[in-house]
């Protein structure tokens, strides 16, 4: 079967580059706009009774929630001269009645627990239209510029803000995470394979499943809420995967070519033996991400779809598109080869290397060397014994982003409350 498979992707490789060609466009344009489709939250059970219990306070009372907390501070004047006042209503009543619902201040409220402990600081708290998180984002992107007072500080925190920022933040560290991987694996494969074309191969199986499975998941977006931190787990297993299903395919067809092979004959048996593990590898990744559907909880489902879509395609990327540049390519996967730089340690035979010499030394102390690593592994996994989990919450944030400063301020300078505190 795998072998039937090598041959017709060798023989039909340019219409199968083709179809690749196209999907990464397609990808590229509308699956990386996944990120505007995610949500921040999804970590309660829609089925609890808690969830209910707020649900039918919100639907026969109304929703009385904090959804956006606008910090107002000035260093002359305090809270009880009538400019600050006037600054902050003033302000506030701009707002458009369809976007904001509720607000709440000091001088409506005349609650001392919206004051300062120096009264020099304020916030409102502003309760948005919209029944989820993405809905209650747009809104603050609606109102967000018209929230600064004139001749005062502000800043904008609460629940909308801190999930728009984590959205934000999870974009920008995966696209900076990628910017630094990919010239590093880039080296480490060049340096493994000797050859610039060979390394260049499964870094670009890597960046078709990320993109592959950012597509699959802006279409679920549309049936299932999709968590923001799906993506991270896309991009571990998709780049992983990708990488080490690479290193097998073009590890074994090098090694068939070197043997004499032609380049269909080393595309069939390659597929025959390194594409049968890829797939039995690939599956059974996938049943066990697969557990993670079974949680109520949005956030989990997230992850466990994000994890099936990049493994699904790493493994359907390899099976395909991996085979038809490895026809392409044929005795060229070794050019641009650094081979030269280091022929004398090419020229050491593999019977004489480091890794054989280790594997015969496991093998003849196998207890050892299993009572050394089980050693090691318990000492590296000891600090999970003291884990504390909690909630996502302005702490996810770096330091210094608007939203979490507000938390902290809040904690800080305020009688305690309970708008996410850092502790």
């Amino acid at each position: 079967m795998f072998e039937r498979l090598g041959r017709t992707m060798y023989r039909r490789r340019w219409v199968v580059l083709g179809l690749a060609v196209a999907f990464i466009a397609f990808g590229g344009i509308w699956g990386t706009q996944v990120f505007g489709q995610l949500i921040g939250g999804g970590f309660d059970n829609p089925s609890s009774e808690s969830t209910r219990a707020i649900e039918k306070a919100d639907a026969d009372l109304g929703r009385d929630g904090a959804d956006v907390i606008v910090l107002y501070r000035s260093a002359t004047t305090t809270v009880d001269d009538p400019s600050f006042a006037s600054a902050v209503d003033g302000t506030l009543s701009k707002l458009p009645s369809d976007v904001v619902t509720r607000t709440a201040t000091y001088w409506s409220t005349k609650s001392p627990g919206l004051v300062s402990h120096d009264k020099h600081a304020t916030y409102a708290v502003l309760t948005l239209k919209g029944d989820d998180d993405e809905a209650r984002a747009d809104a603050l992107d609606e109102i967000h510029d018209d929230l600064a007072a004139p001749g005062l500080q502000t800043q904008v925190g609460g629940p909308a803000a801190i999930n728009r920022d984590i959205n934000t933040q999870v974009s920008e560290d995966i696209a900076t995470a990628e910017s630094l991987s990919m010239p590093v694996l880039l080296v480490l494969l060049v340096i493994i394979f000797g050859s610039l074309a060979a390394a260049s191969l499964p870094l670009a199986v890597g960046g078709l499943a990320i993109l592959g499975a950012f597509t699959a998941l802006r279409g679920l977006s549309y049936v299932t809420d999709v968590s923001v931190f799906s993506v991270n787990v896309v991009t571990i297993l998709g780049l992983g995967l990708a990488i080490d299903y690479g290193l097998f395919m073009v590890g074994r067809f090098r090694e068939e070519l070197s043997r004499g092979a032609t380049t269909e004959d080393a595309v069939a048996r390659t597929m025959a033996t390194a594409g049968r593990t890829v797939a039995v590898s690939g599956v059974t990744v996938a049943v066990s991400l697969a557990g993670l559907l079974i949680f109520p909880l949005a956030f989990l489902r997230s992850m466990g779809l994000g994890g099936l879509s990049a493994v699904l395609v790493a493994m359907i990327a390899a099976l395909t598109v991996l085979p038809a540049l490895l026809g392409v390519l044929g005795h060229r996967v070794d050019a641009l080869s650094v081979r030269r730089l280091f022929r004398r340690k090419a020229a050491v035979q593999v019977e004489r290397g480091f890794w054989y010499r280790l594997a015969h030394s496991i093998m003849r102390r196998p207890v050892v060397y299993a009572v050394g690593v089980l050693a090691v592994l318990l000492l590296a996994g000891a600090p999970f014994l003291r884990v504390e989990f909690g909630g996502i919450d302005a702490r996810a944030l770096p330091s210094g982003t608007e939203s979490r400063v507000v938390s902290e301020t809040l904690d800080r300078d305020f009688v305690r409350n309970g708008q996410s505190p850092i502790t």
